[in-house]
């Protein structure tokens, strides 16, 4: 993770990094990370994947802007971010990437602002995805509470842009290529609070996304999330045609539960039109808390914690068609981190049937 990474250069202007194993040409998985992360994110599910289904060619990516893969020109997107990270933007680095790569078909598996990208491809070139593994999704980011106020509100609008504009710095263009530590050198206490936390989640596996985080552009951040915000596709998906599973953890801070409600609803208009196999499966057993937060069961990034879990729903949905129905949750708190297995005793909902 932390030496280069493969390089290949897009038709869209990105220079787009990657890793990737298994065999060139073995059934072909991309795995596409969320907001503000990178490679990182889908590493430990890439790795059991690749145990699980050594014949699968397995490749995880950085979006534009992040991790080690260029961002957008600043001459053409400084002035207005959120018009150059849309997902449609987005997705067309991954169409580009899979035909530099020579890969006419692949399933993509996308986590949070990720699993956006993989519906905007699922849904304009349906040809080129065999299966759409959406994780910590939704129909919509229109009025996400916890992107609109938590993110771009505060920090990014709030204490971030009130320091840098003390420095004389101009919202959003002179923004595009400074990093949160220019905002506030001690980012870190802020992203290890609110952003880069996970309790369920080995927190060994944490520790290097302090700095990465912080050191992703401003342009970044403020393109991603604005975009994201503008984001609804709730009557589209009810024409996918894509076979799809969505994977949700009951303590996700960001896409609720009424946020799973919205994307069945669409998900089971479009496999009753279409016919494909459309699953949506449940991690955790616990209720987002009072408190708003992940506390006590598996959250927003479920890959990062119960990666095996998620690396066996993969693959047995590109083997077998559908996931398993084993439950992966945290055990009682304090031992949150540690998860348990229960087969069979998963929530798994086949949609439109």
């Amino acid at each position: 993770m932390a030496g280069p990474r493969c390089t290949v250069a897009l038709t869209t202007g990105i220079t787009m990094s990657y890793i990737e194993v298994g065999p060139q040409d073995g059934p072909a998985v991309v795995l596409i990370h969320g907001l503000t992360d990178n490679v990182r994110s889908w590493s430990t599910t890439m790795d059991s994947l690749n145990a699980i289904n050594p014949a699968l060619h397995i490749m995880a990516v950085d979006l534009r802007g992040h991790g080690q893969s260029s961002m957008p020109d600043p001459a053409s997107c400084a002035t207005a971010p959120e018009a150059c990270f849309r997902p449609a933007d987005f997705a067309a680095d991954i169409v580009a990437f899979l035909q530099a790569k020579g890969i006419d078909k692949a399933a993509l598996a996308g986590h949070s602002l990720g699993s956006f990208i993989v519906q905007e491809v699922a849904l304009t070139n349906p040809a080129m995805v065999s299966h759409a593994i959406l994780d910590a999704t939704a129909a919509s980011g229109v009025g996400n509470v916890a992107l609109a106020d938590y993110v771009l509100k505060e920090p990014i609008e709030g204490s971030w842009r009130k320091a840098l504009e003390a420095k004389g710095k101009t919202y959003p263009a002179d923004f595009y290529d400074l990093t949160p530590l220019d905002a506030d050198p001690e980012v870190a206490s802020w992203l290890s609070v609110n952003w880069v936390v996970d309790p369920a989640a080995d927190p060994a596996f944490l520790v290097p996304y302090l700095p990465e985080t912080a050191s992703v552009k401003l342009g970044t951040w403020i393109g991603a999330t604005k975009a994201l915000l503008a984001q609804d596709n709730t009557e589209r998906l009810k024409d996918l045609t894509v076979p799809t599973l969505v994977i949700w953890g009951t303590q996700d801070s960001i896409f609720l539960a009424s946020d799973q409600d919205a994307i069945m609803a669409a998900l089971t208009v479009a496999a009753e039109r279409h016919g494909q196999p459309i699953y949506w499966k449940q991690y955790g057993v616990l209720p987002l808390p009072a408190s708003g937060v992940q506390e006590s069961d598996i959250g927003h990034n479920v890959q990062w914690a119960a990666f095996e879990g998620v690396a066996t729903d993969i693959n047995a949905f590109i083997t077998d068609g559908a996931p398993t129905n084993d439950l992966v949750r945290s055990d009682a708190a304090p031992a949150v981190s540690t998860l348990i297995v229960e087969p069979g005793k998963a929530v798994v909902e086949k949609l439109g049937g």
